[in-house]
């Protein structure tokens, strides 16, 4: 995950290439706009990495189809409306139906993060989508107390394990 900014700095086909080379398989520029995303896209085309994409739950379903078909590696619904970071409980019921929407008018994965800063909430989350991403958790671990990131991480992983599969929809 990136933003925009750095993209543009380094220059879109340069970093794609550079993520590429690096071993990565797709990149999510998260505050892409749509005047933005054509370039962004047929870069990551051009380096054979896949564009996931963040998707607002504001969207209309026609709103979200468009978003979806520009999309190919798995869309990002995100577990909250708040910031990155926020320690607050997400909207369970909400990114329940938020993820039905998403899978009417797409094939693609549907990975949700965000407030998901507990392993019980990641528990909460994993059964709705097709995989939880955990960032600040592992992150605030490391910058707090680095010989902790190591449990912080075991601890995540055993409240997802019964719900890792080798299975993939798209």
């Amino acid at each position: 995950m990136t933003y925009w900014n750095p993209v543009s700095r380094h220059g879109p086909e340069r970093l794609a290439r550079l993520l590429a080379d690096a071993g990565a398989v797709g990149a999510m520029v998260v505050d892409l706009s749509d005047d933005q995303a054509e370039r962004w896209q047929a870069a990551a085309k051009a380096a054979n990495l896949s564009t996931p994409r963040l998707v607002p739950r504001h969207l209309t379903d026609t709103g979200l189809a468009t978003v979806a078909a520009d999309a190919s590696g798995w869309l990002y619904a995100s577990a909250s409306t708040a910031p990155t970071g926020y320690r607050g409980s997400p909207d369970v019921p909400a990114l329940a139906d938020f993820t039905r929407r998403l899978r009417a008018v797409s094939p693609l994965l549907v990975v949700s993060g965000v407030v998901i800063s507990t392993p019980a909430l990641a528990e909460r989350v994993a059964p709705l989508v097709n995989a939880v991403v955990i960032g600040t958790p592992i992150v605030r671990a490391l910058m707090t107390a680095p010989e902790r990131a190591p449990a912080t991480t075991a601890a995540f992983a055993q409240a997802l394990n019964p719900y890792a599969t080798t299975e993939t929809r798209a």
